[in-house]
C-alpha cells in the first residue's frame, strides 16, 4: 500500500502478561502491497484533513484530540461531492478518524453525529464500530486490490482498544462488558484469536461448557502455527480437553459416552504434545478416565505406551501416575516398568518406591521387595505399612524356603518387623507433597499409638535429585492424645526439590 503521508503507528498493548501486536496498525508509505495505492491528498481539501489527522497523536489531552477529530469530520461531511472522485482516499481518512475515536474510548457507547463533528443529522445516534466496518468495506469496493491491506488495517488501534477492554473486563469478571467489547472487536476483525479467547472465558464463567469449548476451538484454529500466539494456542488446547473431560464427568449414558470420546481424543493430542509439562499428570489421569467413561477400556494401555517408548520426555510424577493406571487395568508388568522408570528418574520419589514394593509383592517377587522397602523407610520411617512390607517380604520368602532353618529365619524376621511396626509410638501418613520451581510443602498426619500423650518436633528435609538437602523445616505437633490424629505441614523455599524425608519420631 502506498500513501503520501504516514498516518502514525499504533503502540503495542500489554495485558494479562501478553503482548498484543497488530500486524500493521496503520498503512504506511512503502507498505506491504505494491498493488494497493491510496491517495489521501486529492483533492486539496482532503489533503488538509490528512494533515490535520497527523496532529491527533500530538494532542495533550483527550479533549484536544476530540476537537481535532470533530473538525476533520465537519469538513468531510461538508459538501461531500468534493471527494466523489477519490472515494477511496475519502474513506481511508474517514476510517482514521473513526479509529481514533474508538481508540480514545471517551465518546460513550452511543454518541450522536453532532457530538462527533458531523454537520448533517446531528441528533442521530452513530455507531462508530459499525460505521468503521462499513468504511473498510467501502475502501475494498472502490479498490479491490487493497483487500489484503484493509484486512491488516482492521486490526488497528481501534481493534486493539476494544480487545484490550474485553480482556481487562474478563480479568475482573465483568462478563457482560467483556462479551460486549469482544464482539465489538470482532465486527472489525474475526482473524485474531484474542476476542474468541475472551468469549470462551465468558462462556466458561457462565457455566456454558459447550459454548466455551467452541470458542476455544476457534482460538486454536485462528492461532494456527503462529508462534506469536503459542501460549494462547496451547492454553486453549488444555482448556478444551479438560473442559470436555469435566463435561463428560457430569453426564451419563449415551451423552457421557459421546462427550468422553471427544475428551479422550483431545487429551491424547494434548498429552503427547506436552509429556514434559507440569500438567502432564492431570492430563494422563483425565485421558484414562475419559476412555473408561467412553467404554473403551481396551485402549487404556495406550495412555502410557508413548511413555515406555520415550522415557526421556516425562517426569517421575508422570511415570508414577502411569503406573497407577496400569495397575488399575491389571497390567502388572507394565506397572512395574513404569514405577521403576519413575524411581530411576527420582530415587527420592516416595510413592514410586512404595508402589514398586507393592507391585513386587503382588507378583510374588519377595526378594526384590527388600530394596525399595529399605529406600521407603529411609524416607518415611514412621509409616506402619512401610515396615510391614519387610514383614510381607519375609513371610513370602519363608513360604518359598525348602530348608527348615532358612524358613525359621524368615519367620523370625517376619515377627521382628511386625513387632517393630506395631511398636511405633506414632504412625505417620503422608497426606500431601507438592513441589514447585521455588517452593515445596509436605503434610504429615500423625496418629498417637503409645499410651501416653505424644508431643513431637517434626523435621523434614527436602532433597534434590542427587540427594542433597536443599532446605529443611521443623514444626511442632502439639499434644496428641492416644488414638487421636494431628496434621503437621512444613513449607520451605528452595529450587530443584524432588523429594523429602523426615526424621524418625520416637
Amino acid at each position: 500500500m502506498r500513501l503520501t503521508f504516514m498516518a502514525g503507528t499504533a503502540a503495542a498493548v500489554l495485558f494479562a502478561g501478553v503482548e498484543l501486536l497488530p500486524g500493521v496498525a496503520h498503512a504506511q508509505p512503502g507498505g506491504v502491497s505494491s498493488a494497493c495505492s491510496i491517495d489521501p491528498n486529492t483533492p486539496k481539501e482532503l489533503a488538509l484533513q490528512t494533515l490535520a489527522m497527523s496532529r491527533v497523536g500530538l494532542a495533550q489531552s483527550p479533549e484536544e484530540a476530540n476537537k481535532i477529530l470533530q473538525g476533520v469530520l465537519k469538513e468531510l461531511d461538508t459538501k461531500p461531492k468534493r471527494f466523489e472522485k477519490n472515494s477511496t482516499g475519502y474513506n481511508y481518512v474517514l476510517s482514521q478518524v473513526l479509529s481514533a475515536y474508538i481508540a480514545g474510548m471517551n465518546t460513550g457507547p452511543t454518541p450522536t453525529r453532532g457530538s462527533l463533528g458531523f454537520v448533517t443529522n446531528p441528533d442521530q445516534p452513530y455507531d462508530l464500530v459499525e460505521n468503521l466496518d462499513a468504511t473498510f468495506k467501502a475502501i475494498v469496493a472502490s479498490a479491490p486490490e487493497c483487500a489484503s491491506d484493509v484486512e491488516t488495517m482492521r486490526q488497528n488501534e481501534a481493534w486493539l482498544a476494544l480487545t484490550k477492554a474485553a480482556l481487562d473486563a474478563s480479568n475482573v469478571a465483568q462478563l457482560d462488558s467483556a462479551e460486549y467489547y469482544a464482539r465489538r472487536a470482532m465486527v472489525l476483525s474475526t482473524a485474531n484469536p484474542y476476542p474468541e479467547y475472551v468469549l470462551a472465558n465468558v462462556a466458561n464463567a457462565r457455566d456454558d461448557k459447550k459454548g466455551a469449548i467452541a470458542h476455544w476451538q476457534k482460538v486454536v484454529e485462528l492461532a494456527g502455527s503462529d508462534t506469536t500466539y503459542s501460549d494462547l494456542h496451547d492454553g486453549s488446547l488444555y482448556y478444551i480437553a479438560m473442559t470436555q473431560y469435566e463435561l463428560a464427568s457430569s453426564l451419563s449414558g449415551a451423552q457421557q459416552v459421546a462427550e468422553a470420546k471427544d475428551a479422550a481424543g483431545s487429551l491424547k493430542a494434548l498429552f503427547l504434545a506436552n509429556m514434559d509439562s507440569p500438567d502432564a499428570v492431570s492430563m494422563l489421569q483425565a485421558w484414562s478416565e475419559s476412555l473408561r467413561m467412553a467404554g473403551d477400556t481396551a485402549n487404556i494401555q495406550q495412555v502410557y505406551a508413548d511413555l515406555l517408548q520415550n522415557p526421556e520426555r516425562a517426569s517421575d510424577l508422570t511415570f508414577t501416575m502411569a503406573g497407577v493406571i496400569a495397575t488399575q487395568i491389571n497390567r502388572g508388568e507394565d506397572a512395574l516398568k513404569l514405577f521403576e522408570l519413575a524411581a530411576q528418574k527420582n530415587p527420592y520419589n516416595r510413592d514410586a518406591q512404595r508402589n514398586i514394593a507393592v507391585t513386587y509383592h503382588g507378583r510374588d517377587m519377595f526378594q526384590e521387595m527388600i530394596e525399595p522397602t529399605r529406600k521407603l523407610v529411609e524416607l518415611d520411617p514412621n509409616n506402619y505399612d512401610a515396615w510391614m512390607m519387610f514383614a510381607y517380604s519375609a513371610q513370602g520368602l519363608g513360604k518359598e524356603a525348602t530348608d527348615a532353618k532358612v524358613r525359621q529365619a524368615w519367620t523370625d524376621s517376619l515377627i521382628k518387623y511386625q513387632n517393630f511396626a506395631d511398636s511405633l509410638p506414632v504412625k505417620v501418613e503422608v497426606m500431601n507433597f507438592t513441589r514447585g520451581s521455588k517452593t515445596a510443602s509436605v503434610s504429615l498426619s500423625l496418629e498417637q499409638m503409645a499410651s501416653s500423650v505424644g508431643n513431637y518436633s517434626v523435621t523434614a528435609e527436602f532433597l534434590d535429585a542427587a540427594g542433597n538437602v536443599v532446605a529443611s523445616g521443623t514444626e511442632s505437633s502439639g499434644a496428641i492424645p492416644t488414638g487421636e490424629r494431628k496434621t503437621v505441614t512444613i513449607n520451605v523455599s528452595g529450587e530443584k526439590i524432588v523429594g523429602f524425608r523426615y526424621k524418625p519420631l520416637k
